[in-house]
């Protein structure tokens, strides 16, 4: 369960206080149940991946890995620019 504030417009917020009212629910209570319902409907589509996208190559595909060729003595990075504190 995710606690969280939600801007609404003030059109929104009147509506929904009245349909509580209506429903005679409170106001968390119904539009904890439309945000369930609407949620998955809108949402949904955007995680599902197609078919064809499972089978695309990633961009580095088939590159090879950086391979420093220093001992562990070396470092990668001249001395100078070792102390930050001097630019």
């Amino acid at each position: 369960m995710i606690g969280t504030s939600i801007r609404l417009s003030q059109e929104a917020q009147q509506i929904l206080i009245k349909a509580a009212a209506f429903k005679q629910m409170s106001v968390e209570a119904l539009a904890s149940e439309i945000l369930n319902e609407v949620i998955p409907e809108k949402l949904s589509s955007l995680i599902k991946e197609p078919e064809t996208k499972r089978d695309r190559q990633t961009a580095l595909a088939g590159t090879k890995p950086f391979i420093f060729y220093g001992t562990p003595e070396e470092s990668g990075l001249p001395v100078d620019e070792w102390d930050m504190d001097k630019q």
